[in-house]
């Protein structure tokens, strides 16, 4: 039998009564694998994880992506294009990576119709289908992050409470205190030190997450969370275009 991976991708909002849910994907996953001849040799997984997200970014994602460039498999099955990819330039280039590799790609349910990319007919449905695919989810995603983007913009709450700021109504506030930490945090930079090494500042002095205050204990500093701190637009927002800090002289 020929090797293959099941990958399954579950929305934050698809719960148990939807049609999407994880029991039923894997069930026809299986039952599709068995059908052809293909053994399965793991059943990969993303719960919780938006279509928007790159495939590589995601937990489940990375894991099979890494697994084609082991070239432990030989095909991938999935229900749909948009349980496995976001965008139709994502579709395009992994499967191309993959028909290179010598990988097979099955989607079961391509309206109504079960693909797989190493057939002539299922590469010009594939084709056409992901830059439709494409159109239906690029777009969505683009207006969620510039939605996104206009709340931090102007200061509305976003999702949780970032680093400096306090919640006051649907309005953040100005936190004085880590407001101070956070121009710290970009002198440090400015002088060369390294993301850990800040992280490693910041833990030692004893300053608090902004997770610490929500779960009552010690929290830690990590180089990905000074990252954020160095890149989320809405700290990069609070600077003029000089690259000063608002209020300051």
């Amino acid at each position: 039998m020929k090797k293959a991976v099941c990958y399954i991708r579950v929305g934050p909002m698809e719960t148990r009564k939807h049609p999407f849910r994880r029991a039923d994907q894997e069930k026809r996953l299986r039952a599709y694998c068995a059908e052809n001849g293909l053994d399965v040799m793991l059943v990969v997984l993303d719960v919780r994880v938006e279509a928007f997200i790159p495939l590589e970014e995601r937990l489940g994602g990375r894991d099979l992506v890494n697994m084609v460039e082991a070239k432990g498999i030989q095909h991938i099955v999935i229900w749909r294009l948009d349980r496995l990819f976001r965008s139709a330039s994502e579709t395009s280039r992994c499967l191309k990576a993959w028909a290179g590799a010598g990988v097979v790609c099955h989607v079961l349910d391509l309206d109504g119709l079960s693909v797989r990319t190493d057939g002539e007919t299922g590469q010009v449905v594939m084709s056409t289908l992901a830059v439709l695919a494409g159109m239906a989810h690029d777009l969505p995603a683009e207006r969620t992050k510039n939605a996104i983007r206009m709340k931090k913009n102007n200061r509305f709450a976003y999702g949780v409470t970032p680093y400096g700021y306090d919640l006051s109504g649907n309005q953040l506030v100005p936190n004085a205190k880590e407001q101070e930490i956070i121009r710290r945090v970009r002198a440090w930079r400015a002088e060369g030190r390294s993301l850990r090494k800040i992280a490693d500042e910041l833990n030692e002095k004893g300053v608090p997450t902004k997770r610490a205050s929500r779960v009552q204990r010690e929290t830690r500093w990590y180089a990905s969370t000074v990252r954020y701190l160095l890149k989320n637009e809405l700290y990069l927002a609070e600077e003029d275009d000089n690259g000063q800090d608002k209020g300051q002289g």
